[in-house]
């Protein structure tokens, strides 16, 4: 009786020890696996840093040449927009400056057709200046509402 327990004995240490052997086996594959997977998920979390570090460069260089694209636009507008205060306020300068030498001339004559004598130098001068100072006067309001109105 004490043969077949032994042998009974040695076959479960055998098979147990088959068992260690297989599972030890076993436990070093998933080991090197574990460690490559790590790996492997490192260098993607890297490489992942990275694409996002190059995106996000590429979004603030697209920004910035976005940013002074529309400052430019802004800064163009800006010149047009005085250009075209500076015509409008031209143009007015020019039609109350021919107004008031319409009226000029019908104040003559007026003045020829009754007879008074006319107009003398000094008179003549003194309406010529008062209307440009009024043509000028015009033109300066013009453009101060005109200003105004543009911011």
């Amino acid at each position: 009786m004490g043969a077949p327990d032994d042998s009974i004995r040695e076959e479960l240490i055998g098979a147990v020890l088959g068992e260690l052997s297989l599972l030890r086996t076993d436990v070093k594959g998933l080991s090197q696996l574990l460690e490559t997977t790590g790996k492997q998920f490192k260098d993607d979390g890297e490489l992942t840093l990275l694409r996002f570090a190059s995106r996000y460069e590429q979004f603030l260089r697209h920004f910035s040449e976005s940013s002074a694209d529309v400052l430019a636009k802004a800064a163009s507008f800006e010149q047009a927009r005085d250009q075209l205060l500076g015509e409008i306020s031209l143009r007015q300068f020019d039609e109350a400056n021919g107004r008031s030498r319409d009226l000029l001339r019908d104040v003559l004559r007026e003045e020829r057709h009754r007879g008074g004598g006319g107009i003398g130098r000094i008179e003549l001068a003194i309406w010529s200046v008062c209307t440009a100072l009024g043509s000028a006067l015009l033109c300066v309001g013009a453009v101060a509402a005109l200003h105004l109105l543009g911011n």
